[in-house]
């Protein structure tokens, strides 16, 4: 019997691999060496055609190599609570989001048993508190996740909250006893654990409480497109049906898919795809027309990969200064647009209180007051958002927050959890 488990910090944007391999701890393993940093992969899948597949750096690469042909998949995680969202067709050939997961995890496997040297069927996976707030969905994305985690060759396999992974990597820093509050705030989710955390040893009855929220950085991105931008690509553009005095509006199960940077290359699908290109026919107005058409100009050129990323900068210098100037200048999507850090608190508001209600949910079932909280740790590039620190300062105080985040955290704990399935304990 192989003593030998991976640790998989599988993220809506970055993944990192870990291992527990022959009696020994291996951190964060290089798999991507076309990356700046090659333990960090970027957790996207580029299809130039439907039998082939590039990864992480190399799917970017290739992706403006092929003059941005084919499909490039992003935020895919974020898919697996929705019960609707079966995959998806590239040239005909049918790909399911298990299988799209599968691929990458078995990318992943591949890799790091390149690395170690030898073949490795257990894994201990990161999973976030809350896929989604409805138990049913989530238990659905569990249930996805064991099926494309067999998919790609693991036989057994351990699903470890990642605050909780999070958790057990900070336990390093601290000397005596104490009640820590973990933040994990992803791409896809924000995700918290109230732990009683000691130097040494570790027992399931010291996880106090775990919840969160399937809300986090790709939620707060897609305000600029749905209060702002979308306007640009037809979101709002009207049309008349032949036969018919009515007028319409775009519908919003396609501006929906407009706004978020996980569902939108699912507007290129056959069904949506025609559809839009019906309204623009009938489009009402010349402005309307054009809208649409940019939007088609977005999906055909393989420009929604670069917009997206435009806007996650807008959203970085937001959290640095009061104003920011949005520019994007591809041929005839040309945008400008100066957003301000007002606009965008005000936008976020919703999200904001989602990902807080799951911090206070958390908080109360364990019965556990704010002031009670000796030590907040915080992990993902969206706990350093601004109004995310002020509502932490808000309830813990400033001087209970530590915020150097940083990725491999979660991925720490991953494989301390794998050293103790390795000697016999799994971690619930």
């Amino acid at each position: 019997m192989s003593d030998s488990f991976l640790a998989i910090d599988f993220g809506t944007s970055n993944s990192l691999v870990g291992a527990f391999h022959n009696g020994k701890t291996h951190g964060a393993l290089p798999l991507d060496h076309k990356a700046a940093d090659p333990t960090l992969m970027r957790t996207l899948l580029y299809f130039p055609n439907p039998d082939l597949c590039y990864y992480g750096a190399e799917a970017i690469e290739q992706y403006i190599e092929q003059d941005m042909e084919g499909r490039l998949f992003r935020s895919f995680k974020s898919h697996l609570p929705n019960q609707s969202y079966l995959g998806t067709v590239i040239d005909n050939r049918i790909v399911t989001l298990e299988n799209m997961v599968g691929i990458f995890l078995l990318e992943l496997k591949k890799r790091a048993e390149k690395h170690l040297n030898q073949q490795i069927t257990k894994a201990v996976i990161g999973r976030p508190a809350r896929y989604s707030m409805d138990p049913v969905a989530d238990g659905f994305a569990l249930h996805r996740m064991e099926k494309a985690a067999r998919m790609a060759g693991f036989t057994d396999v351990q699903f470890v909250p990642e605050p909780l992974a999070a958790a057990f990597d900070y336990r390093k820093q601290i000397t005596k006893e104490k009640i820590v509050m973990i933040g994990d705030f992803g791409g896809g989710t924000s995700d918290f654990t109230l732990i009683r955390l000691r130097a040494e040893g570790f027992d399931n009855k010291d996880v106090l409480a775990i919840d969160g929220c399937p809300m986090a950085g790709d939620a707060l991105d897609s305000v600029f497109m749905s209060h702002r931008l979308n306007q640009y690509f037809g979101a709002k553009s009207r049309y008349r049906l032949p036969m018919s005095n009515n007028v319409l509006t775009m519908p919003p199960a396609v501006s929906q898919k407009l706004n978020h940077p996980a569902h939108i290359v699912h507007l290129k699908e056959k069904d949506t795809y025609e559809f839009i290109r019906e309204v623009k026919k009938c489009s009402l107005t010349a402005q309307d027309k054009e809208a649409i058409e940019r939007l088609f100009i977005l999906l055909e050129d393989q420009q929604i990969f670069p917009f997206f990323e435009a806007i996650e900068k807008t959203k970085r210098g937001l959290s640095a200064a009061v104003d920011f100037d949005f520019s994007f200048d591809y041929p005839e999507i040309e945008i400008s647009e100066k957003f301000t850090t007002t606009q965008f608190v005000d936008w976020a508001m919703n999200t904001r209180e989602k990902i807080f209600e799951g911090l206070d949910r958390c908080l109360e079932s364990a019965g556990v007051g704010a002031e009670q909280v000796d030590l907040v740790c915080l992990t993902g590039g969206t706990a350093k958002v601004p109004f995310i620190q002020d509502e932490l300062e808000k309830r813990f105080g400033k001087n209970k927050l530590q915020t150097q985040s940083h990725f491999h955290s979660v991925l720490s704990g991953l494989v301390e959890s794998a050293s103790f399935w390795a000697n016999g304990q799994k971690v619930t």
